[in-house]
């Protein structure tokens, strides 16, 4: 996301700069003030918008990047369990079922994401209340949800094939989702 929110910074500069220099300077003189208006506008709305979007995905980059310790963790499977953002462990015995979930975007315009770029999650539906922050409980039932999305699905796919590999070896029942967002 940083990467990506860098490349919108850059763009956007790279528009904005000589778009507000035409509205400044009032060029290019064309014989009709609309298409005067549009000429210089045009790269200055294109470039601002551009900067907004990569001032967003830098802030996000940003935050993703400054999380250091127990809190830069966002899923790690071991012999003990499987260990959650803050260095909490869930022991193995604790998790009844865990639902995969894969969010599409099927937007037409990519704006900020990229269709490779497949943001996951795991629901670990609990046997017992755990102290723990995050856990909701649904239907009587406690459930920690896992949000994998602040790195590229490059990144986090050997992970997340890795723990779905436990899991199953583990015999604990994992059920697949497709949604369009997070509800």
């Amino acid at each position: 996301m940083l990467d990506r929110g860098f490349k919108n910074l850059f763009f956007g500069f790279l528009m904005f700069l000589p778009g507000l220099y035409l509205v400044l300077h009032d060029l290019p003189r064309t014989s009709s003030y609309l298409s005067q208006i549009k000429i210089s506008g045009m790269p200055l709305v294109v470039g601002a918008i551009c900067i907004i979007l990569g001032c967003i995905g830098t802030a996000k980059g940003l935050a993703g990047v400054a999380r250091t310790g127990d809190n830069a963790i966002d899923l790690a499977a071991s012999s003990r369990g499987i260990t959650v953002r803050g260095g909490h462990t869930i022991p193995w015995d604790s998790i009844s079922d865990v639902t995969s979930i894969t969010y599409h975007n099927h937007a037409a315009i990519q704006i900020t994401g990229d269709r490779a770029d497949l943001n996951r999650a795991l629901v670990l539906h609990l046997t017992d209340p755990m102290d723990l922050p995050n856990v909701r409980s649904r239907g009587g039932s406690p459930r920690l949800k896992i949000k994998l999305i602040h790195y590229p699905a490059i990144d986090y796919m050997p992970l997340f094939t890795k723990t779905e590999a436990e899991i199953a070896r583990r015999r604990i029942p994992i059920t697949s989702e497709t949604k369009t967002q997070e509800m």
